[in-house]
């Protein structure tokens, strides 16, 4: 009688540790997030202006791809989104480098003020 209770225990145990290995999915969404970044970091140029930034970010990726076919995908997923940050660092660097100005959502845009006629003009 206790052998069937632990070898019927020891089933669910196992049972269980597939059905969590199972429910966990690639993270192909974060990796693909991570190449879009990478290109976007490319396209404003931190090829030339920040390389020690995007190359990081290629070796995040790298490094997601690889611990996702060895099925960590938890720490894929991580390394992915660290690749993301970095590549959205050599952007912005690469972005200021080059004098493209960035809006910042939380800076207010002023308009120039309106120019008063000078005394003796006639104002329509």
């Amino acid at each position: 009688m206790q052998v069937r209770y632990t070898i019927s225990i020891l089933l669910l145990a196992l049972l269980c540790g597939f059905l969590v290995t199972a429910c966990s999915s690639p993270p192909d969404d974060a990796i693909m997030d991570a190449e879009d970044a990478i290109k976007a970091a490319i396209s404003a140029g931190a090829d030339d202006d920040s390389p020690k930034l995007l190359d990081r970010s290629r070796r995040y990726l790298q490094e997601a791809k690889m611990l996702s076919e060895q099925g960590n995908y938890k720490e894929a997923r991580k390394k992915a989104a660290s690749s993301v940050i970095q590549a959205n660092k050599a952007k912005k660097n690469a972005e200021r480098l080059s004098g493209v100005e960035v809006p910042s959502e939380a800076a207010p845009v002023e308009e120039a003020p309106a120019e008063e006629p000078a005394s003796g003009e006639k104002t329509e």
